[in-house]
């Protein structure tokens, strides 16, 4: 890069030997003609030379997920949890069960939500990767959890 359009407060990469390390520019020390940078993980770096800064480094937006046009960040997605629209793959198969009021399988609860638009579960086998998450709900939680197995392949919501 040229020493003309490096910018105080703006962040680029670095060569540092070998490697590349992303650095703040804080300021210019017009003595030794360099720059003092600050890298990610707060030690300061004095930069010499101008050819050592590779690129700018335009700093990420902080979100996670945007339903239409509203992008959800970290923070909001904390509060109140997952953005509104497709529930997953673990709740459909509770909505299913509470709804049916009988014991399914695991195709029977896939082929529901999936009529009734609760998810929308791509892969190779969808079905197993439900039954797989309740089996591992049923482990962890115990007698809290959602689902109970009653017979091999038959679950019911609790």
């Amino acid at each position: 890069m040229k020493a003309t359009s490096i910018q105080v407060g703006k962040t680029y990469e670095v060569k540092a030997g070998r490697n590349a390390t992303t650095v703040k520019v804080k300021s210019f020390n017009r003595k030794t003609g360099g720059w003092i940078c600050a890298t990610t993980n707060g030690k300061s770096l004095n930069v010499k030379d101008a050819a050592r800064f590779v690129r700018e480094v335009v700093p990420k937006k902080n979100t996670t997920a945007t339903k239409g046009k509203k992008a959800v960040t970290k923070i909001e997605r904390a509060k109140g949890g997952k953005p509104q629209g497709k529930m997953s793959g673990l709740d459909a198969a509770h909505r299913v069960l509470l709804e049916a009021g009988r014991p399914m399988n695991v195709r029977e609860i896939f082929e529901t939500a999936m009529r009734h638009k609760y998810c929308n579960l791509k892969g190779a086998t969808p079905p197993l990767t439900i039954y797989a998450a309740m089996q591992r709900e049923i482990v962890a939680k115990g007698a809290h959890s959602r689902f109970a197995k009653i017979e091999r392949g038959l679950f019911v919501a609790r």
